[in-house]
């Protein structure tokens, strides 16, 4: 019983001391690596373009490390799995498949095991982890979130509605082919309160995004040429991308009027007409009242000479698409007016020339002295002698 004891003592005795022994191994090894840590960066890049992912090992001697381990857990393999392995002398291994789009760019014996990724696609995006196995302890991880995105591709498209009562699509904003979805909007100024918005996203097959965003309201003339922005914004972008449209809405013609070129030389009548779209060249069509065919075709009539063969009712019919409408234009050439005007002043002048010599013998007694025969006679004191 005692031999027992004693035996039982001992071993006590030898596991109290080897307990000791690795109770002392262990706070050496947490000296060794306190403070020791591994340092990632968090990447973003688009479609298309190479991620770098950095990490590197700080406070500890490179021949502590055995290798660095790369593995990763993305949206094309959700199991984590190593995929690239590097040594010392920087020598690489690839496994599982990547091969040659990844790249190694750091420096085994300065602690560092960047890597490059080429060509990311959004089944790469995931959690890339990045482990330096070390010679005296459990391995030291930090995971590298890598984001892949897709610049929005934006256009705006005019739907060009006819003026009607009913609301209609006016125009369209797409935002497409982003990662993640834009952010789309209007900017409508006064005409805030006369339309209205509607937001449509789809998800196409390459798992981008596209935005479509219409602007609806009811297609009056008064909307014609009014300025509207299509505004979005994505986090590709430093600053919102604006796009200026102009509200197109087609009507038919509602005025027509005749004028001439000149007030002075005519050379030609000009046909003007409120309508959208303008008439083409053949929808102008001249007429003359009393002449049964057409004298023209063109928003233009050419005049030679302005003399009374050109007098009579012209009428111009413009139409497009969506209807027509008339104006017109009387002339009255009349070449006699210089003759009147030139014996308007003749007879000016005759009555100018019988005045003033009206005048003239009115005051001639005072003007010229003139004898009077009876008084010289009866002065004279030798006449009758």
């Amino acid at each position: 019983m005692l031999v027992f004891i004693l035996q039982s003592h001992e071993n006590y005795v030898s596991l109290f001391w080897t307990g000791k022994f690795v109770i002392f191994l262990l706070l050496c090894i947490c000296v060794r690596i306190s403070g020791v840590r591994v340092i990632g960066h968090d990447t973003a890049v688009e479609y298309g373009e190479d991620a770098q992912l950095l990490c590197h090992l700080t406070e500890t001697n490179a021949y502590d490390i055995t290798r660095i381990v790369w593995k990763k857990t993305t949206r094309r393999t959700t199991k984590e799995d190593i995929f690239f392995v590097i040594s010392q002398g920087n020598i690489t291994k690839h496994i599982n498949g990547l091969g040659d789009r990844v790249q190694f760019i750091g420096n085994f014996a300065e602690r560092n095991g960047s890597i490059q990724l080429r060509g990311m696609e959004f089944l790469d995006e995931g959690t890339y982890t990045c482990s330096f196995n070390l010679f005296s302890s459990v391995p030291l991880e930090v995971d590298i979130k890598a984001s892949v995105f897709a610049r929005p591709a934006v256009t705006v498209k005019g739907e060009e509605p006819v003026a009607g009562c009913l609301e209609v699509i006016l125009a369209s904003c797409f935002a497409s082919n982003a990662r993640p979805a834009a952010e789309v909007t209007w900017r409508l100024g006064d005409l805030e309160n006369f339309l209205k918005t509607r937001t449509n996203h789809t998800v196409n097959a390459n798992e981008t995004i596209t935005v479509e965003s219409y602007l609806l309201g009811v297609p009056f003339k008064h909307l014609h040429k009014k300025n509207i922005q299509c505004v979005v914004k994505h986090n590709t972008l430093r600053e919102d991308l604006v796009l200026n449209y102009t509200i197109d809405i087609h009507y038919p013609p509602e005025s027509v009027i005749i004028i001439p070129d000149s007030s002075t030389d005519v050379k030609e009548f000009r046909c003007i007409v409120d309508s959208n779209p303008q008439p083409i060249p053949r929808g102008y069509s001249w007429t003359r009242v009393n002449k049964s065919t057409p004298v023209y075709e063109g928003n233009r009539l050419p005049v030679q000479i302005m003399n009374p063969e050109l007098n009579g009712l012209y009428i111009c019919n413009a139409s497009n698409k969506y209807g027509s409408a008339l104006g017109s234009l009387y002339v009255n050439v009349h070449t006699e007016t210089s003759s009147i005007c030139w014996v308007l002043f003749s007879l000016v002048i005759i009555v100018g020339l019988a005045v003033a010599v009206g005048v003239i013998f009115k005051f001639k007694r005072e003007w010229i002295p003139v004898p009077v025969l009876g008084q010289n006679e009866q002065s004279d004191p030798a006449v009758g002698l």
